[in-house]
């Protein structure tokens, strides 16, 4: 068996460049271009025969090209002879939409699941999925990370005071009664409505759980155009909360969110790297889960 090799698609090569140093896996060749007519063309430059391959690319904007470019180094990786090929999602994109909700829609997490396997997949590492059951629509081994202790670790470095974890609805109650526990911390829940007939908007309905604390730790999986957590931030300082702070693993920031957010009454916004982006806010602080990653990868060569 040759020496593993980790490879970056486009999304974030800076992340793959962290993980390559932590881990002491270099870094291998892959040259990544465009046609005239917008098909991605991938050539792998680097020797992979018999050799454990590592991808990393995660399904952010554009999702749909970044989606194809790994599955297209996927089968580049196998069809060079590559011993195993594993694929390292930082962020699933399509994750959103794992069951049905209505009539005459597709699953659409197992449909992008399927695709990435049939490509030459034999493991998927992923972090922080929308859906804890979106695991098992990969018919092949998953490790499944989460980035709620690095970011609770953050956060305790804060010296909060009687801190509360909120849940910005009801599908995300698990994930915070889990990083309450981190914290050690009381949680509460919004319950809201949000309207299947217009994408990306919600109506906040009510608070369960005692408010109760001077500062509101709002903890969710992804901050796509900020809507949700900016109308519970409001919600929660009406009720009295002084400071309410954002942790979020993945920060597509969509359309204008990081203005929305600046101008918003959320004090503080902590995400992690899984997702390459130019941040311009202050409110924003990033943390890193290039050692999370590193040390998976450590225990599988």
């Amino acid at each position: 068996m040759n020496p593993p090799k980790i490879f970056a698609g486009s999304s974030n090569p800076k992340l793959t460049a962290q993980i390559s140093k932590l881990s002491k896996i270099p870094l291998g060749e892959i040259d990544l271009g465009i046609f005239a007519d917008g098909e991605i063309d991938v050539w792998v430059k680097d020797e992979v025969n018999n050799t454990n391959a590592f991808v990393l690319q995660s399904c952010s904007p554009p999702v749909n090209d970044h989606i194809i470019e790994l599955a297209l180094i996927a089968d580049a990786l196998r069809r060079a002879g590559a011993h195993r090929v594993n694929a390292i999602i930082p962020y699933f994109g399509y994750s959103r939409k794992e069951k049905q909700t209505r009539k005459g829609e597709p699953i659409s997490a197992k449909v992008i699941a399927d695709l990435i396997v049939t490509s030459g997949i034999n493991k998927v590492i992923c972090l922080d999925l929308h859906a804890d059951a979106i695991v098992g629509f990969f018919n092949v081994p998953v490790i499944y990370l989460t980035a709620q202790e690095i970011l609770a670790s953050r956060l305790k470095k804060e010296r909060l005071t009687s801190p509360l974890v909120v849940a910005p609805d009801v599908g995300g109650v698990k994930r915070a009664r889990n990083f309450a526990t981190l914290l050690s911390a009381p949680m509460a829940v919004i319950e809201k409505r949000r309207q299947t007939e217009v994408r990306d908007t919600m109506e906040v309905l009510t608070i369960s759980g005692e408010v109760v604390g001077d500062t509101a730790i709002i903890i969710d999986d992804v901050i796509s155009t900020g809507s949700t957590i900016i109308e519970s931030a409001a919600i929660l300082k009406k009720q009295g909360v002084k400071k309410v702070i954002v942790c979020a693993t993945h920060a597509i920031l969509a359309q204008n969110a990081q203005d929305r957010l600046q101008s918003s009454v959320i004090d503080k916004i902590f995400i992690t790297d899984s997702i390459e982006k130019n941040i311009k806010s202050k409110k924003f602080e990033i943390v890193s889960i290039a050692s999370l990653i590193a040390d998976c990868l450590s225990e599988e060569i």
